[in-house]
């Protein structure tokens, strides 16, 4: 009667660790298998990288089908981490990022009031302040015809591509909301969702 006891308690202790394992512990605690778990000021967030070449709006509703949602970026490490991952999917491009266009700025180009720290503002509702913009020399510029409305973070295996222009690794570009075209080296071939991790409280 009691060995039956133990295994059943054993039993149970070993099935409650397996089922917590992945989600408790580790770089994805709460946050399940294929993402990785960040801490921000706002709480704990899930990120997970994605390839495929969409329109913004159809990376989002992807991210969607996934419980989630195109991620911000908090600061370096999210970036370093994020275009790392990338690049095991694709040796260069770009990745769709949950940022849109602040209102004020849809029409206009780089100013004093539409930079680099006001001109987009993070979607994704857990990203904060502005250390994850980390733009490309002179972006964003909203440069053609005033259609930049969405944001790109560029992956690559060297540290600067040259298309028509130079343009650096693990920094951000405006541009239209559908995908690259003309540009094979930093054309969206992924995008980045997040999700809130699934927090279990305990007794």
């Amino acid at each position: 009667m009691h060995l039956l006891l133990l295994l059943l308690i054993f039993g149970m202790a070993d099935s409650h660790s397996q089922e917590h394992g992945d989600n408790e512990e580790g770089e994805n605690r709460g946050c399940g298998r294929g993402w990785k778990r960040f801490d921000r000021p706002t709480g704990g967030w899930c990120i997970k990288v994605n390839d495929g070449a969409f329109s913004k709006a159809e990376a989002e509703s992807k991210c969607q089908l996934e419980g989630g949602t195109l991620s911000g970026l908090q600061d370096t490490n999210e970036i370093l981490s994020i275009t790392s991952e990338a690049l095991r999917l694709f040796p260069s491009g770009s990745l769709w990022v949950g940022a849109r266009r602040s209102a004020d700025c849809q029409r206009s180009l780089k100013s004093a009031t539409c930079n680099a720290t006001t001109a987009f503002a993070w979607t994704d509702g857990s990203a904060t302040g502005t250390d994850g913009f980390r733009w490309n020399h002179g972006q964003p510029d909203n440069f053609y015809a005033v259609t930049e409305q969405c944001i790109v973070l560029l992956a690559s295996s060297t540290p600067m591509i040259k298309d028509t222009w130079f343009f650096y690794a693990n920094k951000l570009d405006d541009v239209g909301c559908e995908n690259l075209m003309g540009q094979p080296l930093r054309t969206v071939r992924g995008y980045v969702c997040g999700k809130r991790p699934n927090e279990r409280k305990t007794k």
